[in-house]
Order: C-alpha cells, then structure tokens, then sequence
C-alpha cells in the first residue's frame, strides 16, 4: 500500500518538474528572441531601420506608422526663425509627409536653379528628414501657373517643373540621400491647387501664385522595386 502511494507521489512529482521545466523554456526563448531582436537593432544600418520596424510589424500583424508626427514637429520648430521654412505647408497623410514649397521662396522667376538661401534651407529640411527616416521615398512634384513659357532653356511649363523638381533632387542627393529612393516629377499647370483663373478667363494673380509650388513627399518606407514599379508609384502619388 505504501509502496503504491510512493510511486503515485513520484509521478505527480515528475508531472510537476515537467511543466515548471515547460514555462521555464518558453521563458528562456522570449528572452532569447527579445535579445536577439535588440541585437539586430544594434547592428542595423540607420538607413535599414525603418524598413526593419515596418517589416516586424506586417509580420505581427500589425502597422508600422513612421514617426511623421515628431518630423513635423522638428521641421515647424526649424522654421520659427527661418524665413523659407516659416512659410511652407506641412501636412501628414497615410503615405507619409507632404511639404510645399512656393516656387518663388526657392527660385527666381522663370529659373530652376536654387537661390543660395534656398539651399541652405533646404540642407536644414533634409537633415531633420534624415535623420528621423533615412529610407522613406521621397518623391520631388513641380507645379507651375497656366501661363505659358517659351524661352530657349524652357520651352513649356513642364520643362520647367521638371527642372525645379529635379534641383530639389539634387540637393537631396548630394546630402548623401540614396539616390534609389529619390524621384522628380513635373507636371507643368495640369494639378493646380486653385483655379488660376475666373469664369471670364482672367487670370486670378493670387491663386497662380500658390499653384507654382514645389512638393516634397516623403513616402512612407517600403521595398526598392523596378523602375516601373517605382514611376507608377510615383504617379499614384501625384494623383492622390
């Protein structure tokens, strides 16, 4: 009888032992993984990063959201005491940061290339964006009014806004943006943001002011594809 009860307390012993020893292994393999991920963290270039947080998160199911809002923030608090980023537009949406540029606060009239002031506040933007999302697309749309231009080195207006936009590219790159993840478009007077002109024809002055505007957006982080891909991106964008 006593021998009976024994081996019955030594199998609810052993029963015991293993399940103490289960929650202790998947314990050990939490820690395992939690080290690991903090390891990959240490080693991953700054340029991967976000890439990596967006990956983690699709893999757990869930959204990654780049961290636009404390962009913003920085960019706006920049800008208090510069007089070029103290008049730009920043807005957030799902795809990322969109900030606007008019035209005449970058460049002269009917010119591409950057004033001096304007490349000082552009390298103070691009730094703020670098040094929060290294890996975000940024995709460069030049806008003009619907007056038409026809001078030797611009024939039309999409010359024009191609050429802004590209200016603004440069720039970026030569921050030592990658250039794979940078694009220029330029869509002439086709997208105004207002109507440039009334119901007669006239030209509305104010509003062709705010329709020649460059935009920057910074997209948010995802896979390098082909250049196709890339150009139809690119082209959704604007069209949003």
């Amino acid at each position: 009888m006593l021998s009976g009860m024994n081996e019955q307390h030594h199998e609810e012993a052993d029963e015991g032992e293993e399940i103490w020893l289960i929650s202790y292994a998947d314990m050990m393999t939490l820690l395992f993984g939690f080290f690991v991920l903090m390891y990959s963290f240490a080693i991953t270039k700054a340029t991967d990063q976000e890439r990596v947080k967006a990956g983690m998160a699709k893999h757990f199911g869930g959204t990654y959201v780049p961290p636009y809002d404390e962009m913003a923030k920085k960019i706006k608090v920049q800008g208090a005491e510069n007089p070029i980023l103290a008049n730009i537009e920043v807005e957030q949406s799902k795809e990322g940061l969109e900030i606007t540029f008019r035209s005449h606060l970058l460049f002269g009239s009917a010119e591409s290339l950057l004033k001096p002031n304007a490349q000082e506040s552009l390298s103070m933007l691009i730094k703020v964006i670098m040094d929060n999302v290294r890996n975000s697309q940024i995709l460069v749309i030049g806008h003009t009014d619907d007056d038409p231009i026809a001078t030797k080195r611009y024939p039309s207006n999409w010359d024009l806004s191609a050429a802004r936009a590209i200016s603004v590219v440069r720039e970026f790159e030569s921050k030592g943006y990658d250039p794979k993840l940078l694009m220029a478009m330029g869509l002439g007077s086709t997208r105004p943001a207002y109507p440039n002109r009334d119901k007669d024809g006239k030209a509305i002055k104010s509003n062709q002011a705010l329709n020649r505007r460059v935009v920057v957006k910074v997209l948010a982080p995802k896979a390098i594809h082909t250049a196709e891909e890339q150009e139809e991106a690119a082209i959704d964008e604007a069209n949003k």
